[in-house]
């Protein structure tokens, strides 16, 4: 998993994310919105969590966005990261 880990990363700078730290929690900012994107071991699956302001995220008041299970396999992931992040979070 953490090759995918580094892949989602690179993907997200790729799209012009940028790397923010608040309260110690690192964080991708893009457009005002804030992303984190959490491995759940339960579902097998990483989730994008998204905050929609600084206030937002510094409390920790974060919306579930998609699922992407690791069933869809290393490329099959990053692809559908990609198309969402490209359609619904930019």
């Amino acid at each position: 998993m953490d090759a995918i880990r580094v892949k989602i990363n690179n993907l997200l700078k790729e799209l012009g994310y940028k790397i923010v730290e608040i309260d110690g929690k690192e964080l991708y900012c893009h457009e005002g919105s804030y992303f984190k994107i959490t491995y759940i071991d339960n579902f097998k699956a990483y989730v994008v969590e998204y905050a929609n302001s600084y206030e937002n995220a510094k409390n920790n008041v974060f919306e579930d966005g998609d699922i992407y299970p690791i069933a869809l396999g290393e490329i099959g992931l990053i692809e559908k990261l990609k198309a969402d992040l490209i359609s619904y979070y930019s």
